[in-house]
């Protein structure tokens, strides 16, 4: 009687660990993590032409993560509007990088959006686009090209 008693809370005991190991990995508080953005600004350079001379353009970027559908903006920036020949030809680009601190990748999601505003004889034109930096991915570029 002795020996199926202690086989009981034995067995009771082991698997009361086993539980409790295995719950204690599932909750287990997540570390959060840093991400990295190099945005670059440039524009083609086919916009030499005296065609373009009297267009603007500006550039407004904004980093916002979201959390349970609810949107947090983190960074943002607009560039100044200015001759779209001004802007830097592909080989030399407007580089900006932006660090963004204690990032819960389980809950919360991290996206850069930019919007391009040209504005020429009257008439803007509003180019809009974005990505977003997936689990693991801990730098991004985003090549924001006019």
């Amino acid at each position: 009687m002795k020996k199926f008693i202690l086989e009981i809370l034995l067995g009771l005991g082991l698997s009361t660990a086993i539980f409790h190991t295995q719950t204690g990995s599932i909750f287990a508080a997540e570390k959060p993590v840093t991400k990295q953005i190099n945005l670059y600004v440039s524009r083609d350079s086919s916009y030499n032409s005296a065609t373009y001379d009297a267009t603007i353009a500006s550039v407004y970027i904004v980093v916002f993560k979201t959390v349970a559908h609810k949107q947090t903006i983190l960074w943002q920036k607009a560039y100044d509007a200015m001759q779209l020949k001004n802007y830097p030809v592909n080989t030399s680009v407007m580089r900006q990088t932006v660090t963004i601190k204690n990032v819960k990748e389980s809950r919360e999601k991290l996206y850069i959006t930019y919007l391009v505003t040209y504005t020429t004889r009257g008439n803007t034109l509003k180019v809009e686009n974005g990505t977003c930096l997936q689990k693991g991915e801990n730098k991004g570029d985003v090549m924001i090209n006019m």
